[in-house]
């Protein structure tokens, strides 16, 4: 998620203004997820950041629920970038989620 600021003040971003706002003035986009994909998705788990600065949590937790049986760890220990940043704990704990080494839900 980009800011039409940050073409402004960040100067790597620059050249890329005139297509952002190409991009931002769009109004014919498909469809995000497809529903049938996401459900036919299985086993799937998936951390949800509280303070993610690129994700809403609500829409993270709305999409969620459409995906049956999924198991989630919702935390805000990391924020967006616990796979880099985690040192494969985030891995670790998702991968544990989907063998059964972990509970089905965990909020931490």
């Amino acid at each position: 998620m980009v800011f039409p600021w940050m073409f402004v003040e960040i100067h790597a971003l620059r050249p890329f203004k005139e297509a952002a706002n190409l991009l931002a003035e769009k109004k014919d986009w498909p469809p995000l997820y497809n529903k049938t994909t996401l459900n036919n998705n299985k086993p799937v788990a998936a951390a949800v950041y509280h303070e993610d600065m690129f994700v809403n949590f609500n829409l993270s937790m709305k999409t969620a629920k459409e995906i049956p049986g999924i198991r989630l760890w919702v935390t805000n220990e990391y924020i967006h970038s616990g796979l880099r940043d985690g040192a494969g704990h985030v891995l670790d704990l998702l991968m544990g989620l989907l063998n059964g080494k972990k509970p089905l839900f965990l909020w931490t």
